[in-house]
């Protein structure tokens, strides 16, 4: 799929620059219109639509096991990242003295769901990360002893990529199950987690997937399935939901967690997002938003600010975040002229995706150029 042709999918293109996929990304029109259709079928049909709903669901679900590495029974629908984790947090069933592990600093819906364990006397391990990366010489006296490990694939602030398959093969080795948080690399990233191992995998689906907000998607493999206790239930945990069947059956794999009535409409929208990454392909659409990574980190460097992300294939991210001696001010700069980026410890957090390209760089550049004159 050329370039044009997805430009065509977001209109924030005939803005100055959007560059803040890493916060709450523009959704493409088609997706727009997915959901806007199923508001249409409401209005005007209220539920006759019902099972039309279901097919779009079961569509997007397949779509987001292609995208991910997996199978639809191992994915569950939920409302955020936060929820996928608390069903990890909620589902095993912890003894006093358990451990979990959690990479930090980081995103701090990364611990809480597991700091909210200590009454039962789970404590959570820091394996610290400095800059934005793991210490993996820290990981490995720390991951020992530890139930669950949790992490993050790519640090919020610096955009440093997780050693996923390293500390993924460290806790295996010790037996503890593995936890990530993909909210900023699934969409920006090519994700298998089959292949990786992890056994369970949780992402919102309003940043790299360009889908829409209070919506997101759990993974977990047959192991980290077999670990989770029946955390919730409702009607359509059931195998036999749509009968309405007064047995309690549940369901196989993550499903079962969906609880009751979905996001139709969210859903909808999230899978024709997911259509246009399998159009373009995820290593395409990695190799674009590298691409325009590169014309922002080499602009930048000639303007004498330094670019805190790191570039190389084997860390780098979709975030580029540089310094700046008033951050706060170019920041407030930057906003006031609709160019879209983010504040983050300190420094300027860049997002680019794969629908950006060098006009957009221009764009940025010729207002970080008029700060302060």
């Amino acid at each position: 799929m050329d370039s044009d042709r997805v430009r065509e999918e977001f209109p924030v293109t005939a803005g100055p620059a959007f560059f803040n996929h890493a916060a709450v990304s523009p959704m493409p029109r088609r997706a727009c219109l997915a959901g806007q259709a199923v508001f249409e079928d409401r209005c005007l049909r209220a539920s006759a639509d019902y099972f039309k709903w279901l097919a779009a669901v079961a569509d997007a679900r397949a779509r987001a096991a292609r995208l991910l590495g997996t199978t639809p029974d191992r994915l569950a629908f939920t409302g955020n990242t936060s929820h996928g984790l608390g069903l990890v947090a909620a589902g095993i069933d912890w003894r006093p003295g358990d451990r979990v592990g959690v990479t930090w600093p980081d995103f701090p819906t990364l611990r809480f769901p597991f700091d909210s364990l200590a009454g039962r006397g789970v404590t959570v391990v820091e394996l610290p990360k400095w800059g934005g990366r793991l210490d993996l010489d820290a990981a490995r006296r720390l991951v020992p002893g530890c139930r669950l490990v949790v992490a993050s694939t790519v640090d919020w602030t610096t955009g440093v990529a997780l050693p996923a398959g390293e500390l993924a093969a460290l806790c295996r080795e010790h037996g503890a199950l593995f936890c990530l948080d993909a909210i900023q690399s699934f969409g920006a990233l090519p994700t298998d987690v089959t292949a990786l191992g992890a056994d369970f995998l949780a992402a919102g689906c309003h940043k790299w997937q360009l889908g829409p907000m209070g919506l997101g998607l759990f993974y977990a493999s047959a192991a980290g399935d077999a670990a989770l206790g029946p955390v919730m239930a409702g009607w359509r945990s059931m195998r036999d939901e749509e009968n309405l069947g007064e047995t309690y059956r549940p369901k196989e794999g993550p499903g079962r967690f969906e609880s009751g009535t979905q996001d139709i409409a969210g859903i909808s929208a999230l899978g024709a997002s997911l259509s246009l990454f399998e159009e373009v392909g995820t290593g395409e659409v990695r190799n674009r938003i590298w691409a325009v990574a590169d014309i922002l980190a080499a602009g930048l460097a000639d303007r004498g600010l330094r670019v805190a992300s790191p570039l190389t294939p084997s860390e780098r991210s979709g975030i580029l975040a540089f310094e700046h001696p008033d951050a706060p001010g170019l920041f407030a700069h930057l906003n006031a002229a609709h160019v879209a980026t983010s504040l983050r410890a300190g420094r300027i957090r860049l997002s680019p995706h794969f629908y950006n390209d060098a006009s957009d760089a221009a764009r940025f550049f010729t207002v970080l150029d008029g700060f302060g004159r």
